[in-house]
């Protein structure tokens, strides 16, 4: 059915190819015909790109998107880091050619503070044919691994930016897949905190769709905070926060600072989405523009007075842009008001929001106003998409919004506008108990009746909760209830929520027996408490997460109410060894830069050299380090460990710390982590793990050959091979932290000390 003979469906001829593969051997495939006579149409009649500028902004569009990341601001290792990206890589670009023809130089974002921000603008026919850019590009996807570098287009930094968060801050990112933004909240939570100290508050991530969540996780992993919660909600619906257990009286947290990043069209993203060419057409706004209104609404519902929150989409289209946010100053009645905050974005070159806009339908026919909607079309556009009408234009200040055009500074499309809540929301709980409160200092005499009414008004707030309550642990049966003569049936648990089915956040006790071991054997501090260690099976504790006392409060009031998926740092992992037989759990990489500070033994102070042989050798003796790291190690039993350069008088370099996490065996030591994890400490210490790893198998291959002319090839091979680095290419399945999801095999740590 519906197929012609030879296999094509009756509709094959009649579609119009959009990509074809280049004619020519070697050819690359063509992305199609970038050009949309709609879309030329529509944002030539809206006026904010000038008539001397559209030629120049169209052409652009048709561009590919230059490369653009940049370095996490919090660690203390980010300027050590700048320095080497610009004396070992940057540095050698400029004296770079391909096909005769110079690269262009590496570009600082002029707005990104602190030099954090840069741009290349290199193809990826120029990252083949360049050994000095193809080193530069593996060299930022080790460093975007491990956490130290985010790779991320320019104009979605800017969100988070002007949101100006804090570390006392609750924030919450309310449509945050794939998680760049999210990330960088992260980043500046921790940035602001007092040195040593764990911020006081934290990032609640959400997203809608459940398998965009777990792809969030590996993004938001790389950061190794444990001020971060991943949940699975709707936007729109997003629940309350609850602060107590108190069902009589229930109090809840509202949110400093909210992104609202919004589904939306995405014609902003042309330049590296190119299938928005074809699919791209008038009505995407109008359909969009609903939804966008409701996420922002309930955004605003759950900010704090004082507080802020970000509206954001890539999309240039004012239904989706200055239309959402007039509706939203225009409902909220002076209780949100927009943010000029172009003092914060020095160098960034945008256009001012705009108070006139025309509708287009699919046809390509203008709409001036709502009058004017087509019957048949009723549905198609609501009314709130028009532009605000004169008097309003007065108060709303829409020329505070910002829109930043692709040709200014060569980058996507984008639209930020930032609003302050300076009072509760008309119709709020909140509102009415402080007008009842006015009222009432205001005139005595009506004290008792507002009591009462306030009264009657929570009485029927809790009716309506139970009600509702009621009817979604109960469902069906509920409401039919039992049959005449026949006996009430046994109320049932309360179910899960919809397409939940994660396992649950467990915190330790006290009491629990592999507790004390591990307090004992770290020497963990005070502050590292208990009730901050979590576990996700009752069998066997694989895996020990550490959260901050902030989400550990946010859990335990919300178990029921929120959907979550993923929260904190793994801190320990469980490998038994007969060796160990005190502690059978080792500390892991991700946590050190976390409970670092609370671990008071197993800790060796190593120097540069030391530190370069532990992390580019396999298992290297003992013997091979220095007398100082020596006298530690031996007065120290087997077992795991962390390894700490810090830079003094006689080793000033390079000026930060650089900690791993390893074993102390019997005779050995030996380095855990991942590939990107190794590779970054060696960039830090001046090495690159590539190259030792050519120049010791080099030294090997030469000593094999005159051990071959000797005729003693087989004693050398039967020699202790301890010296060799680690293969680059070796998973380390055993080893690698950040490569493994929860769940992963014990580390059998005989088999490490039988390859001694």
């Amino acid at each position: 059915m519906g197929k012609r003979k030879g296999g094509k469906d009756k509709h094959y001829y009649k579609r119009e190819k959009k990509f074809n593969r280049g004619s020519k051997v070697g050819e690359a495939y063509d992305l199609g015909k970038r050009d949309n006579e709609l879309f030329a149409k529509f944002y030539k009649g809206q006026g904010f790109v000038p008539e001397d500028e559209w030629n120049n902004f169209y052409e652009t569009l048709k561009t590919t998107l230059p490369v653009t990341f940049r370095i996490t601001g919090y660690k203390s290792q980010s300027e050590e880091l700048l320095k080497n990206i610009k004396g070992k890589f940057f540095s050698n670009l400029l004296d770079e050619k391909v096909d005769g023809e110079a690269l262009p130089p590496p570009k600082q974002l002029p707005w990104y503070p602190n030099e954090l921000g840069w741009q290349l603008d290199l193809s990826r026919k120029v990252v083949r044919s360049s050994e000095q850019c193809s080193k530069l590009h593996d060299f930022l996807v080790a460093e975007t691994e491990c956490g130290s570098i985010s790779r991320q287009e320019a104009v979605s930094m800017i969100p988070p930016l002007v949101l100006d968060v804090q570390s006392h801050h609750k924030v919450l990112d309310m449509c945050a897949a794939p998680g760049s933004k999210t990330a960088q909240l992260i980043e500046y939570l921790h940035s602001t905190a007092p040195a040593g100290e764990l911020p006081t508050g934290y990032v609640i991530a959400n997203d809608t769709d459940n398998k965009r969540c777990y792809l969030m996780v590996h993004q938001v992993k790389r950061l190794q905070s444990p001020c971060c919660v991943i949940v699975n909600h709707d936007g729109t619906f997003f629940p309350k926060i609850r602060t107590n257990s108190d069902e009589s009286n229930p109090e809840y947290q509202l949110f400093d600072r909210i992104l609202c990043d919004v589904p939306c069209s995405g014609d902003g993203t042309m330049r590296k989405n190119f299938d928005v060419w074809n699919k791209w057409h008038p009505l995407q706004g109008a359909n969009l523009h609903g939804l966008q209104c409701k996420i922002l609404r309930r955004g605003c519902q759950l900010l704090a007075v004082g507080g802020r929150i970000v509206y954001s989409t890539c999309s240039l289209n004012p239904e989706e842009d200055e239309a959402v946010i007039a509706e939203m100053l225009r409902t909220s009645e002076g209780a949100m008001e927009l943010v000029d905050v172009k003092d914060m974005l020095p160098g960034l070159k945008f256009t001012k929001g705009v108070s006139t806009w025309k509708v287009m339908t699919r046809a390509g026919e203008w709409i001036e106003s709502a009058s004017e909607i087509p019957a048949p079309m009723q549905t198609q556009f609501k009314h709130t998409i028009f532009p605000p009408k004169p008097e309003e234009v007065e108060t709303f200040h829409l020329d505070r919004c910002m829109r930043i055009l692709p040709h200014h500074q060569d980058t996507g499309g984008f639209f930020v506008a930032v609003l302050q809540k300076v009072t509760h929301l008309p119709g709020s709980k909140e509102a009415k108990s402080e007008a009842t409160a006015t009222q009432t200092s205001e005139d005595p005499n009506k004290a008792e009746e507002s009591k009462k009414e306030s009264t009657e008004n929570q009485d029927e707030t809790a009716t309506e909760e139970q009600q509702a309550n009621s009817e979604t642990n109960n469902g069906r049966e509920k409401r039919k209830g039992p049959a005449s003569g026949e006996e009430p049936r046994p109320p049932k648990k309360p179910k899960k929520l919809h397409g939940y089915k994660e396992d649950p956040f467990l915190f330790m006790e006290e009491t629990d027996p592999a507790w004390k071991p591990i307090q004992s054997f770290f020497g963990l501090t005070e502050s590292c408490a208990v009730n901050q260690i979590l576990f996700r099976s009752m069998q066997g504790k694989r895996s020990l997460y550490f959260v901050s006392k902030a989400v550990r409060e946010l859990t335990r009031f919300n178990e029921d109410r929120i959907r979550f998926i993923n929260m904190g740092v793994k801190a320990f992992s469980r490998s038994p060894s007969p060796l160990v037989p005190e502690c059978d759990f080792r500390i892991t990489q991700e946590c050190l830069g976390t409970l670092l500070n609370n671990i008071t033994k197993r800790k060796v102070y190593i120097s540069k050299q030391d530190a370069i042989i532990v992390i580019s050798q396999e298992n290297p003796f003992i013997g091979k380090l220095s007398e100082e790291s020596q006298a530690q190690l031996h007065a120290m039993t087997p077992g795991s460990c962390v390894f700490l350069f810090t830079p003094s008088e006689k080793e000033p370099s390079p000026n930060c710390e650089v900690c791993f996490c390893g074993w102390r065996g019997k005779n050995s030591v030996r380095c855990f982590g991942s590939r990107s994890e190794r590779a970054h400490a060696l960039m830090l210490l001046g090495e690159d793990l590539k190259e030792i790893n050519k120049k010791v198998e080099a030294e090997r291959k030469a000593k094999l050959l005159a051990l071959e002319a000797q005729g003693d090839v087989d004693k050398e091979l039967k020699e202790d091979n301890d010296s060799m680095p680690v293969d680059d290419n070796d998973e380390q399945i055993d080893f690698v932290e950040s490569d493994k999801v929860d769940g992963v095999d014990e580390v059998n740590m005989d088999e490490v000390e039988s390859t001694v």
